[in-house]
């Protein structure tokens, strides 16, 4: 009686492992996707400061553009829009960069909602000329 019962266990772990399996992968393609998003976001920043710092210096918009696209060409990134505004109070410069994100595992993760989010990266800082 023994034997038969530790025989019918051995499909149990083919069971558990099938129901476990979705959720697993859930969270693998969410951790990767929330982390790329992280990283686009990062650098979305990083542009912008570096489009701020250098209009900040010489207010030049097609030379801070220049700048924005370098930085982010440099993550293999294309921005949606740049966008520089010099009429915020105090003599300051905001530099916004746009950018559409795209979801690689977008039919896994289609419950997030659209398959392309809007990223945006924003640096205001004080022109020193």
């Amino acid at each position: 009686m023994r034997r038969l019962f530790l025989k019918d266990k051995k499909g149990q772990t083919i069971i558990e492992f099938a129901l476990v399996l979705p959720i697993l992968l859930l969270v693998l393609f969410g951790i990767t996707e929330f982390g790329r998003a992280i990283m686009v976001t990062n650098m979305l920043c990083t542009a912008s400061r570096e489009g701020a710092r250098l209009f900040a210096v010489a207010p030049d918009p097609v030379s801070a553009s220049a700048r924005v696209d370098s930085v982010l060409a440099a993550a293999n990134i294309t921005p949606k829009a740049i966008t520089i505004d010099t009429t915020s109070a105090y003599q300051s410069v905001k530099v916004t960069v746009t950018y559409d994100f795209h979801v690689l595992s977008g039919k896994i993760l289609d419950f997030l909602g659209p398959r392309t989010w809007e990223l945006k990266g924003t640096t205001v800082m004080r022109r020193e000329t």
